[in-house]
C-alpha cells in the first residue's frame, strides 16, 4: 500500500513541475489591431515604436516569451472594415482564438470619414455619428468575442493638434462611452497625451513622439498589472 501512495506521490509531483514548466515557458501571443497609433507613427509619418512593442519589450523584461501579431494594423483601418475582415477571413478568426491579449486602437477614421462627408455640420448630425460609431465598436467587440476570450484592450482617441470642434466633440463622447464599458480595458490616450507639449514633435499633425508613446505604454502596464 505505502509503496503506492509513493508512486501516486512522485506521479502528482512529476505532473505538478511539468505544469509549472510549462506555464513558464509558454509563449504569450500578442494581437495589436489598428490605425497609426497600433503603427507607432511618429509625429514625422514614421514608422517607429508603438504602445504595444513597449509593452512587450516590457514582457520580455520579465522573462517572458512574446510574439507580436502585427498583421492587421494599417492606418486606414475603421471598425466597420475590421468587423468585415473578422467575419471574412479564416486567418484572423483564427489568430483571435490563439491570442492571449488583443489590443485595439481604431475610430478616429471613422469619426474624421463621417463628419468630412457632411456638407454642412451641425449638432444634430454630430450626435447621429456618435451614435452610430458607438454601434459599430459594439458590434465589432461582439464579433470578436465569438472566437476570443481574453483580455481587450482598448486604446482610445487622442484629439491633441485637432481644430475641428465636432471631431473633438465626437472623440471625447466615443472615448466616454469605450471608458464606461465593461469587460475590456480603456486607456485615455486622451488624457494622457494633452498633458504635455513635449509628446508632439511636429505641430503640423496629431502624432505623437516616443515620449508620448512610452507613457501610453506605462498607463497599459499599470492598467493591466491592476486588473
Amino acid at each position: 500500500m505505502n509503496k503506492k501512495i509513493k508512486l501516486l506521490s512522485i506521479i502528482i509531483i512529476s505532473c505538478s513541475v511539468f505544469l509549472i514548466y510549462k506555464n513558464t515557458n509558454k509563449k504569450i501571443l500578442i494581437l495589436n489591431i489598428g490605425d497609426h497609433i497600433s503603427l507607432g507613427i511618429n509625429s514625422f509619418g514614421i514608422k517607429e515604436y508603438s504602445p504595444v512593442d513597449y509593452y512587450k519589450d516590457y514582457l520580455i523584461s520579465q522573462q517572458k516569451k512574446v510574439f507580436l501579431n502585427n498583421d492587421y494594423s494599417n492606418k486606414d483601418i475603421t471598425i466597420k472594415s475590421l468587423k468585415e475582415k473578422i467575419e471574412n477571413t479564416s486567418k484572423i478568426k483564427k489568430n483571435l482564438i490563439e491570442s492571449h491579449i488583443l489590443f485595439l486602437s481604431l475610430g478616429y477614421n471613422d469619426i474624421v470619414y463621417e463628419t468630412n462627408i457632411e456638407e454642412e455640420m451641425n449638432e444634430r448630425k454630430n450626435k447621429k455619428i456618435i451614435r452610430k460609431i458607438k454601434s459599430n465598436y459594439d458590434n465589432l467587440i461582439k464579433e470578436i468575442r465569438k472566437y476570443y476570450n481574453n483580455k481587450i484592450v482598448i486604446i482610445g482617441i487622442h484629439e491633441s493638434r485637432v481644430d475641428n470642434y465636432y471631431i473633438k466633440k465626437s472623440i471625447r463622447e466615443v472615448n466616454k462611452y469605450l471608458e464606461n464599458k465593461n469587460n475590456i480595458i480603456f486607456i485615455n490616450t486622451n488624457r494622457i497625451l494633452n498633458l504635455k507639449n513635449d509628446y508632439y514633435s511636429n505641430p503640423k499633425n496629431s502624432y505623437p513622439n516616443y515620449l508620448g508613446y512610452r507613457k501610453i505604454a506605462e498607463n497599459i502596464i499599470k492598467s493591466l498589472e491592476n486588473k
